[in-house]
């Protein structure tokens, strides 16, 4: 298996954030301060593996702020929307990146801009049943933007940094940034930290710990073009946590829609097969 696919062992990870964050059901700030907080703590015992001297990096801090800013941003629209069309918003991220390389004058591999295409389609067939403009949807296209310096800066950053270093120093950052912010909400971070402690050690675990640090492995090893692209497994993962756990009915276009996106994913890892045969 290319270990470029340990970006989507990540996105159905990460497919399953609206479960906690709606069974948390806090202020967004609240909730993504636990689940940043929670996910350093789970990383911590690997303390000793960090650079910290990477801190001085311009680079490093960047990919911190627009991590923070991602998280904020994706929660705030889970908590406004159905989980599937905040998932897409955030997957608006491979348009943002493909349109940035090419602005930079990068080259974008022609299996890439064809899959895009198709997963963009795709994506609009799954939006389809929705056509008012919301908090929501400025919120989901906010957390695609930001998602897409994400995916630029990181895969910058791990050609000298490895996944623990920028997964670990990433969520320090954000728990430091956020935690005057959440004194603000101190009744409600209070309330659930008692109420629902198991759902706050899960987000902190599972889309946040073991994902972030799964995704950050994987955009070593898969071009910047790619990695957003085989991400959009989750907005797919995350439209099934919507069906089973909260009822959210798929139409016939979004069903079809996400077979398109899945089919855009089969689409890029045949071009990368392609490129190591090369």
């Amino acid at each position: 298996m290319s270990r470029c696919w340990f970006i989507g062992i990540s996105a159905v990870l990460m497919g399953s954030l609206a479960v906690f964050v709606r069974n948390i059901d806090a202020h967004p700030i609240v909730v993504a301060y636990f689940r940043l907080f929670v996910g350093f703590l789970f990383l911590l015992p690997l303390v000793r593996f960090v650079d910290f001297s990477l801190l001085k990096n311009s680079k490093i801090l960047g990919i911190m702020i627009v991590s923070v800013a991602t998280v904020l941003f994706y929660i705030a629209s889970i908590q406004l929307m159905e989980v599937a069309v905040s998932a897409l918003l955030l997957y608006m991220a491979p348009v943002y990146v493909i349109v940035i390389m090419r602005l930079k004058g990068e080259r974008v591999n022609r299996v890439s801009m064809l899959s895009i295409v198709l997963g963009l389609v795709g994506l609009y067939l799954m939006l389809s049943p929705y056509g008012e403009i919301d908090e929501g949807i400025v919120f989901g296209l906010l957390s695609g933007f930001c998602y897409a310096l994400y995916f630029i800066l990181a895969k910058e950053v791990r050609s000298f940094a490895s996944s623990i270093d920028v997964t670990f120093l990433s969520l320090m950052f954000a728990s430091l940034v956020l935690f005057p912010a959440v004194l603000m909400f101190y009744n409600d971070a209070v309330r659930v930290l008692h109420e629902k402690t198991m759902w706050i050690a899960g987000i902190g675990l599972i889309p946040t710990a073991l994902a972030f640090t799964l995704m950050n492995y994987g955009i070593k090893f898969c071009d910047k073009d790619k990695a957003p692209i085989v991400a959009l497994i989750e907005p797919v993962s995350a439209g099934f946590f919507g069906y089973f756990v909260f009822n959210e009915i798929l139409t016939v276009k979004q069903i079809i829609g996400a077979i398109l996106v899945l089919l855009c994913v089969v689409m890029v890892r045949a071009g990368d097969v392609g490129e190591d045969e090369g």
